[in-house]
């Protein structure tokens, strides 16, 4: 436990807090969310790149098991089980490329995106998507963008998987920084 805790603190992700002599989590500036966005994509698109070629049959039955427990989850999300399934599904991607370097990066990579993107008070999604008909609509959008890129990356249609991918990581990207951006219009002192 403290190894990963010093790993997140020299990653930046926490912070030592001189005050109550412990750790906190950083805030994150709209900018910041736009890097590390950015350092995900670049990751993401090169493994979805590396695993059009470096696959096995047992990535992709995995890929679509996931899948198909996100759509069982469905009704509950974006509940933990169904943010952990995402993880899960980007995780074997990764793996999927057989690149280390990306396979190395990429746990703590998603443990700091899953902290910004879904559990920043700014950021994080207030129903679940049974409550609400636009949430059900861009959970379900979440696993058929899924489905999509593991059908491309099973037939080793590299640009296409790319592209998929390129497009499922913009449509996150694009609804966190509005909320934090919005967030931070909130937070400014009325003129």
């Amino acid at each position: 436990m403290r190894e990963g805790l010093q790993k997140l603190v020299s990653k930046g992700i926490l912070l030592k807090d001189e005050v109550n002599r412990g750790l906190r989590l950083r805030d994150y500036s709209p900018a910041e969310v736009t890097h590390l966005h950015e350092y995900r994509e670049a990751i993401e698109l090169a493994a979805a790149r590396a695993a059009c070629h470096n696959r096995s049959a047992t990535d992709l039955v995995q890929l679509e098991l996931l899948c198909d427990e996100m759509d069982q989850e469905a009704p509950n999300a974006p509940s933990p089980r169904w943010l952990e399934l995402d993880w899960q599904f980007h995780q074997t991607l990764v793996e999927a490329s057989g690149n280390e370097r990306f396979i190395n990066d990429f746990d703590l990579l998603m443990a700091e995106c899953n902290y910004v993107f879904y559990r920043l008070p700014d950021t994080k999604i207030p129903a679940k998507s049974s409550e609400n008909p636009l949430l059900s609509t861009l959970v379900h959008g979440v696993v058929d963008a899924h489905r999509q890129i593991g059908r491309l990356i099973g037939v080793r249609d590299t640009n296409g998987a790319v592209e998929a991918m390129r497009l499922h990581l913009a449509g996150l990207s694009n609804r966190v920084h509005r909320d934090l951006v919005k967030s931070q219009l909130a937070k400014k002192p009325q003129r």
